[in-house]
């Protein structure tokens, strides 16, 4: 009789494979995590820009003044957050000067953040106000906000104020990155959005790509 012998793998071969498997995760780890943070700011970066181009697009189509508020808070998933900005909401403004939501406010990943920094982001040092008038997911009313005013006619609030010369913008960052980084030491990788406050055009800066 002809006797058959199933294939098998030995303990010897599964433990050649594993170190294999083991070794080929570290060496990719510092990539996959780069990526991913990559991905996540551009991700960010792109809601601000949407949020930006929506509220300029309906001011001038539908001829009503649309305000922007950046959010502020601290958030407790974020070790050592001192309060950055994670996220961005426009309103549309009546008459009577009552704003009403256009969307819901636009979170950013907890890894990623809107700088507080004054160099970095002129546009939140503007009209900063600690009186909250809605409540936003992750921390209800417990938050401050910056805000500007697209008009109808294209051009914003920012024209108006004292420091209209100012180059108004936010940036966009990984917040780990911006440990020990300022105006004149940013990180490699993050997004500068600056907004025209003559015409509410955007420009943005992704010196990363």
């Amino acid at each position: 009789m002809r006797t058959s012998r199933s294939a098998a793998f030995s303990l010897v071969e599964l433990l050649i494979v594993i170190t294999i498997i083991v070794i080929m995760a570290s060496l990719m780890g510092p990539t996959l995590n780069s990526a991913l943070r990559g991905t996540a700011l551009t991700q960010s970066s792109d809601k601000v820009i949407g949020v930006l181009s929506l509220a300029h697009q309906t001011a001038v189509s539908k001829a009503q003044t649309v305000e922007v508020r950046f959010y502020c808070y601290t958030n407790k998933e974020l070790p050592g957050d001192t309060g950055q900005g994670h996220a961005i909401q426009a309103f549309t403004v009546d008459d009577s000067n009552i704003a009403t939501p256009m969307m819901k406010a636009q979170i950013l990943p907890n890894s990623v953040i809107i700088s507080t920094s004054t160099n970095l982001s002129t546009l939140l040092s503007n009209g900063t106000n600690s009186t909250p008038t809605n409540s936003i997911p992750r921390v209800g009313s417990n938050y401050t906000y910056a805000s500007f005013q697209y008009y109808r006619s294209g051009s914003t609030s920012l024209a108006a104020t004292s420091l209209a010369t100012n180059i108004w913008g936010v940036t966009v960052v990984n917040a780990s990155d911006m440990n020990g980084a300022n105006s004149n030491n940013l990180p490699l990788n993050y997004t500068t959005i600056v907004i025209d406050p003559y015409n509410g055009s955007l420009k943005t800066y992704r010196p990363h790509l």
